[in-house]
């Protein structure tokens, strides 16, 4: 059986408007399917609409809410992560590791309080932006070339010493140097790819790509076709393409897997839901070998959240 990390997935909102639950669903990940895998490790992003957007708080503790009950409802199979302790003590009841995760700094709502409030709930990263400009700074989608916001600095800055990990996914260029020159943890990139491969606003170049190794931090290649290629038909080797880019541009310990599934309707051919990873993994695995494989797989994220996020 493979042991598996996935930076990035939806299916918080999805699941909750949908009304799915965690354990067997429509969606792209649930319980079931993760069970067919070794104690992986799932983090789940609570993702807003713009209409959520206009009261993003009261939002966002719905969905911490939902994501907390059904955690309970199947406390057999899942449990909720707080520190890297707990993804051990996960492994060690064969559970499935939960991560909570907000995707956009509008639940703050320009008040710097409710990142520790968030945190006290059990959230341990956030995502600056998403496509579009909010109190912190810019979405790529924006094309702006402003950067941070002050507010968007302060958070920063309060990140580091909650000791919460920042990920720049969705924020644009200049947002990013700056996170890079204000942060002093490392920070990631929890479901971008490589400009130099595809050539999309949301994708990373590659002094980006180099500045995150440089911080200690890591990259979760995302499964979204448009993000992988321009080729109208998108398999596994799309994503290779990527991991072959990042790997020799700043070595293969950096690279994990962030597929946004549950966030995105289109996937690579073979790569539909959760449980076709047996056969990425089984390809991974055959092209880069199995230390290779298990680094992307687990353990560059162990290694970061273990050593780097606490130091």
């Amino acid at each position: 059986m493979y042991k598996f990390v996935d930076l990035h997935c939806d299916t918080i909102t999805s699941a909750a408007n949908k009304g799915e639950g965690f354990f067997e669903n429509n969606l792209q990940i649930d319980i079931k399917r993760l069970n067919y895998f070794l104690s992986p490790t799932q983090i789940f992003a609570i993702w807003l609409t713009r209409e959520d957007c206009k009261n993003a708080f009261k939002k966002t503790n719905f969905f911490i809410d939902f994501f907390e009950e059904q955690l309970h409802i199947n406390s057999k199979y899942i449990g909720k992560v707080l520190s890297f302790d707990d993804i051990k003590k996960n492994e060690y009841s064969k559970k499935i590791s939960a991560i909570l995760s907000i995707e956009g700094g509008e639940s703050l709502e320009n008040d710097i309080s409710n990142l520790e409030y968030f945190y006290n709930r059990g959230v341990r990263m956030l995502t600056l932006c998403w496509n579009y400009e909010n109190n912190l700074g810019y979405g790529a989608f924006t094309k702006s070339t402003e950067g941070l916001k002050p507010f968007g600095k302060s958070v920063i800055k309060k990140m580091n010493e909650l000791n919460m990990i920042i990920d720049v996914s969705h924020l644009n260029e200049k947002g990013f140097w700056d996170t890079y020159n204000i942060s002093k943890k490392p920070f990631i990139a929890t479901h971008s790819n490589a400009y130099s491969i595809c050539n999309h606003f949301r994708n990373l170049k590659d002094d980006q790509i180099r500045a995150i190794r440089e911080c200690g931090g890591i990259i979760g290649i995302n499964f979204y076709p448009k993000f992988l290629s321009n080729d109208e038909l998108v398999n596994e080797e799309h994503i290779f393409r990527h991991i072959d880019h990042i790997g020799n541009l700043i070595g293969f310990d950096k690279i994990c897997l962030g597929s946004d599934f549950d966030g995105i309707e289109e996937t690579p051919i073979g790569i539909e839901e959760v449980s076709k990873y047996y056969y990425l993994f089984d390809k991974i695995e055959k092209k880069y070998g199995k230390n290779v494989s298990e680094k992307i797989l687990y353990k560059n994220f162990y290694e970061f959240w273990q050593y780097n996020v606490f130091n």
